[in-house]
Order: C-alpha cells, then structure tokens, then sequence
C-alpha cells in the first residue's frame, strides 16, 4: 500500500542541484510508519520496495513529442536538463545550481527519472489490485510534450496512465492534482484524450500562472493550458479548498460518471510550512493539509474505486509530516 525504494528517486544535492526538495522526505515517512506502534509491526503487510524498470522510450513517447524525447537521448540531453530544472537564469548564469559539488554527471539524472515513472506505472497496478496506493516520489506535472519545465524533465502521471491505457489495465482515470502549482504540462498532453480527465486545484496567483495569457506571438502561455477543471485559490481562501474540491469532484461525477481509476497528484506544497518561495500564495495549516487528504480518500472509497497516490511537491524539513499523518490514518483505517 506504500511503494518506495531508494532508488526511485532523485537525489538532488547528487548532481550539484540546490533545489529544497530533500531526500529525507520519503525516508523519515517511512521511518515514522515504521516507528508507529501498530503499523510497524506490520510492516510486511504495507511496504513494498521492489520497483521493476518497464519504462522505455516508446512509452516516452505516448506523451511527449518525437523530437523532444530524441534529444533525451541524444548530446542535447544536458541542455535540456538545464532548462527543465531551471539551472541558467536569464543572464546565463547558474541559478540553484553548483556543478563543482556534483558527485555524479547531469546527464545521469534522466536514468533517476525513468526509474521514477516506473513507480509510478507500478503504483498504478497496485491500486487496481488492492484499491489504495501511494508511491512516495513522482508527480512531474509540469512537463510538457515538447519540453520540460518546473523541476520536471518528463510527465511521469501521463506517461504511466497513457501506458496503462494502452496495455488495457485502464480505460478511463481522473488525475486529482491538488499540488500548489497548476498541473499545466499534464493538461496539455491529455488534452485530445477525452478517456482521462484533468483536474487541478492550484494558487490562483504565482508560478506557472506568473506570465500573462498569451504570448508576444499572441499563442498561449504554457502555463495557462486550460484542463478540464481549473480551481485557483487565493491567498486567504485556504478554509474554501476542500469544500471547494469536494463540489467539483461531485459536480464531474454528475456530468460524466465515473471513471476506472483516481489518480492523485498529492502534493505537500500547499501546506502553510513549506520551504519553497514560489508556494508562498497558498498556505494551509496541518490540520487543513489532513482534512485535504482525508476526504479525497474517503471520496475513493465511497465511489468504489481504486485511487493511486503520488508524493509530488513537498519542500523543506517539515514536508514529510504532512505525508506520514496522513498515511498513518489511512494504512490503520485498511488494517484494521
């Protein structure tokens, strides 16, 4: 019911990356469920470690473009690293970036992020088996089909939903995003596949919405790509956002039914600790972050569907608390 190993992750600080986006975070989680004194014991029952590598390029290339992930595996592959987790600032200058302190090549981050979505493609069989998953690493929304951005160099949600699809596990899945910042590259891949809805409820204000609508060519922003449902919540209407959700998830249901499978895009980042500035507009406490959790959880089951989690945004020291109540609660709650 937790997926999580070690080496499905990316370890930032590895390859000279400054991003607050610690290692810790899914360690101490798993620490704290197995230091609980009714879920450790029980370990075997709830933790699974063992991740097969399924993902290849022609899975890439259900949800990115030919050319782009060509030059994944090719020599563009740095440039494209640098732009994706934001490493140049627009003078040519490293930003969050410290390449003399780097253990390990730039360029071996991409084998990290293909072991990531095979997470993800794994978390998604085991929910359709058990019901509940939750994969502690993933959710790389930002990616879009030619290019990547925000800290995401490829999508793993719709790469492993869209392989899920075409091997016949899935027909039709809803991706809850409720990370602090708008799932903009996910809603642009999916946005000519009906089969699986996108909905997304993010800051109103801030990154990626920080550009205006259109560009100086008058196309559209990438950020601003409209999903299906877009929900913006302004600075000071934190006690709206999970009734807020909750209305629009009822209201899809009575417009197009249900789907197969919930996907949940469960970042921490809207949590009123989290380290990173560009979260700053969105700021719910603990117990609102709990709330959150608790009634998308109960909403899964009460529809009787399986619902696949992802760790997704989650900055700082204080992240992993948000994940451990959570996942405290609900692996007592399967338990028993």
């Amino acid at each position: 019911m937790v997926l999580f190993n070690e080496n499905n992750r990316i370890a930032f600080p590895r390859y000279g990356i400054q991003i607050p986006s610690l290692p810790t975070r899914a360690i101490k989680t798993v620490e704290a469920l197995k230091a609980h004194p009714l879920l450790g014991p029980r370990s075997a029952e709830w933790l699974i470690e063992k991740i097969p590598n399924t993902i290849g390029k022609e899975d890439l290339l259900r949800a990115h473009t030919t050319e782009y992930i060509s030059d994944l595996y090719s020599d563009k592959l740095e440039e494209r690293l640098l732009a994706a987790y934001e490493l140049i600032d627009e003078e040519g200058n490293f930003n969050r970036y410290d390449p003399d302190s780097a253990e390990a090549p730039l360029v071996d981050l991409l084998e990290d992020v293909t072991r990531i979505i095979s997470g993800t493609y794994r978390n998604i069989q085991l929910a359709l088996d058990s019901g509940f998953n939750y994969f502690l690493g993933g959710g790389m929304h930002h990616a879009h089909p030619a290019f990547g951005h925000g800290f995401c160099l490829v999508n793993d949600i719709c790469t492993a939903l869209l392989k899920a699809r075409a091997e016949g596990l899935i027909h039709t899945a809803w991706i809850i995003d409720v990370d602090a910042h708008r799932g903009d590259g996910t809603a642009e891949i999916l946005a000519q596949t009906g089969e699986i809805t996108t909905i997304s409820i993010h800051m109103a204000k801030g990154w990626p919405l920080d550009k205006p609508q259109k560009q100086a060519d008058g196309s559209l922003n990438p950020g601003w790509f409209p999903g299906d449902v877009d929900l913006g919540i302004e600075s000071g209407e934190e006690a709206d956002y999970t009734p807020r959700l909750m209305e629009a998830l009822n209201d899809l249901e009575a417009k197009q039914g249900l789907p197969d499978l919930f996907f949940i895009v469960a970042g921490v980042d809207p949590f009123e600790g989290d380290e990173l500035a560009s979260t700053d507009p969105i700021n719910l406490s603990r117990d609102q972050m709990f709330e959150r959790d608790r009634r998308l959880y109960q909403f899964c089951q009460e529809k009787n569907r399986p619902s696949a989690w992802v760790a997704a945004g989650g900055y700082g020291q204080y992240s992993w608390e948000i994940h451990a109540r959570f996942l405290e609660w609900v692996l007592q709650e399967r338990l028993g």
